[in-house]
């Protein structure tokens, strides 16, 4: 157990005011058949020697739980879901929109549900892929508002920008390497050729 912060506060452990620590506990258990370890956060009352959670620890360990799961499962955490709309300055619901997924799958995802193979799959493709995220924007623009169009646009515009500088960095080295290597097997062939 690891304490991270101590407050005076009314305890509702023990329902007097003194100090509570928030503490760091490393869980096991089994979800979905995975033996999982994962850090859950309490508090913790001295005076009755008594972890209890709040409503908002209650929903953090639930996320670390199923992140532990989803980290097994070689799927995208909530946190790296949330970094993905973050990156395009998208809304949880013209996310969706932009899918063709329900209004509401996102916000689970981030929140207490666990996704698929396949719309982890989506997801991870439009992390790496701001062109397919553009043309996805072209495609949702009617069911956009003109200025929530611009905004993702411009967030996906500048991570293309991004993006397109590592790819002809890529292509560059990739044609470098071959053409070395090429040059390195016509020499080969001509000492060879001359024995």
């Amino acid at each position: 157990m690891n304490i991270i912060k101590t407050k005076k506060q009314l305890c509702t452990c023990c329902m007097e005011e003194h100090e509570v620590k928030t503490v760091i506990v490393s869980e096991h258990t089994v979800f979905k058949g995975e033996k999982l370890r994962y850090d859950a956060e309490y508090m913790y009352c001295d005076l009755a020697e008594e972890l209890y959670m709040t409503e908002e620890q209650i929903q953090y360990n639930d996320i670390q739980m199923k992140d532990a799961y989803r980290k097994k499962q070689g799927l995208l955490t909530s946190s790296q879901i949330v970094a993905i709309r973050a990156k395009y300055s998208i809304s949880q619901s013209d996310l969706c929109l932009l899918l063709g997924w329900g209004g509401k799958t996102i916000t689970r995802y981030e929140s207490h549900q666990i996704q698929d193979k396949a719309h982890d799959m989506i997801l991870k493709k439009l992390n790496v892929d701001p062109e397919w995220f553009i043309s996805l924007l072209y495609d949702a623009r009617g069911n956009l508002s003109e200025d929530s169009f611009r905004k993702y646009h411009e967030s996906a515009s500048f991570q293309y920008e991004k993006y397109r500088d590592l790819y002809l960095r890529k292509a560059i080295e990739a044609r470098r390497i071959r053409y070395t290597k090429n040059r390195f097997l016509q020499a080969e062939s001509n000492l060879a050729f001359q024995k």
